[in-house]
């Protein structure tokens, strides 16, 4: 007799399977849920009931101002314009009230949270359950996910950014860069942390690829020695510019107007003669080591280190904004709106933007410029408030880091060297201290 059954009497119906098959969820998914339950009632309970602070009400009217259809103009003084538009936004959906001011900051909140599902393979289960617990409870996260400013936004942001990288030096597959592309530009348009953030990406890359460089072998061992010893140099001539400008520059007054400001910053490092001198030796040795290392090793096998692909995506899209860096040196101002003023910023801009041109074409000419065109148009987008502020393009392109570059010799805070190391995270972040 033939016991066996169809295929088909084989599988049981949807309306056959047990209860308990369909509430089937892995213990690691209920608790990774109740943490973002957990998430979105600490963001969101009472969400509209604290007092707006002085910064939250300047962001909350200038986006009300757009949400009325009155526009809306970059102004680095409060940092980028993506927040702007998103309260904006928000009141146009829920209407305008303390809540939905702080809706589009709770929401990243909360999705900065979850995207620590995507770290497990980095953090491990347990990591990532331990590192998304740990967000809903800290104070920093708590506070800042529930408050007008641009700190929220940047949470997921820069988690999508270090995820980005990660997978891509370990696939090297193109999307990746897409990911970490728009995430940059994202953080460009939120906040000038981004150059804060993007240099220390660069930093870990550098480092990196250093590591590897080490471990390959070049065509031409000599060159290999003569790239590592000027690197060394231009460490040591940056060391000695930082001693310089310390040792024969005063710390500035913690009470200072605007005007002190900038006269704070142009005698710090990029001011201060010996360190100049230091800095100028440190570009060269760095010119030279370049030099060394397409001799030694070759474009092409460059080009198959993924650090240095990565470190060579973000150098071009950036650096047409380091513009004011330069533009210190020879006591410019990059807020200068004038004639005289804009000449100056050409001088750096126009050749920052034909290297960084021709470094991504000689890279890869279709992938660098999808990457500069999706991070340009977002740029664009929000710097322009959708093309209704011309001018804001180019005051988030060189004003942005210009006006803050002068704000670091204010010191509005005053805060003592030992403030967040010995008071701030001492107190409010003493878990993920004493972690790391």
């Amino acid at each position: 007799m033939n016991t066996q059954q169809p295929a088909s009497a084989s599988r049981r119906s949807l309306l056959d399977r047990p209860l308990r098959d369909l509430l089937a969820v892995r213990v690691e998914v209920l608790i990774f849920a109740i943490i973002l339950l957990l998430a979105v009632f600490t963001r969101f309970y009472h969400l509209g009931e604290r007092v707006m602070s002085h910064d939250e009400s300047l962001h909350t009217y200038f986006s009300w101002q757009l949400y009325k259809g009155n526009g809306y103009q970059h102004n680095p003084m409060m940092h980028g314009p993506l927040q702007f538009h998103l309260i904006a936004l928000s009141f146009f959906l829920f209407g305008d009230n303390d809540f939905t001011a702080r809706l589009p900051h709770a929401l990243a909140a909360v999705a900065a949270i979850a995207f620590l599902w995507a770290w497990r393979r980095y953090l491990g289960r347990k990591g990532a359950l331990i590192a998304a617990g740990l967000m809903v409870i800290s104070p920093y996260m708590l506070y800042y996910g529930r408050y007008a400013r641009n700190e929220a936004l940047i949470m997921p942001l820069a988690l999508v950014m270090w995820w980005a990288v990660l997978r891509y030096l370990e696939t090297g597959a193109n999307r990746y860069l897409t990911w970490l592309t728009a995430s940059l530009a994202l953080h460009f348009v939120t906040k000038e942390t981004a150059f804060i953030y993007t240099a220390q990406l660069l930093l870990f890359l550098g480092l990196l690829l250093l590591d590897r460089l080490s471990r390959v072998a070049w065509p031409r061992p000599e060159q290999r020695r003569n790239f590592f010893a000027a690197l060394l140099v231009a460490a040591a001539a940056v060391a000695f510019a930082v001693a310089a400008a310390m040792a024969l520059h005063p710390a500035p007054s913690p009470i200072q107007t605007t005007q002190g400001a900038a006269a704070a910053t142009t005698g710090g490092l990029l001011a201060n003669p010996a360190a100049k001198l230091f800095l100028l030796v440190a570009l060269l040795a760095l010119i030279a080591a370049l030099v060394f290392l397409f001799l030694g090793l070759g474009w092409k096998r460059l080009l198959q280190e993924r650090a240095f692909v990565l470190m060579l995506l973000i150098f071009t899209l950036v650096m047409p904004q380091l513009a004011p860096l330069p533009m210190a040196i020879f006591h410019w101002d990059a807020l200068d709106y004038s004639a005289s003023g804009i000449f100056h910023s050409a001088l750096f801009i126009v050749p920052l933007v034909a290297l960084a041109i021709a470094a991504g074409m000689a890279w890869d000419a279709k992938v660098w410029l999808q990457q500069a065109a999706l991070f340009y148009a977002i740029f664009a987008v929000f710097q322009t408030t959708v093309f209704t502020n011309g001018s804001g393009f180019f005051s988030g392109l060189v004003g942005a880091l210009g006006y803050w570059l002068q704000q670091q010799g204010v010191h509005r805070g005053s805060q003592p060297w030992y403030y967040y190391l010995l008071i701030q995270v001492p107190i409010y972040e003493y878990l993920p201290a004493l972690g790391s």
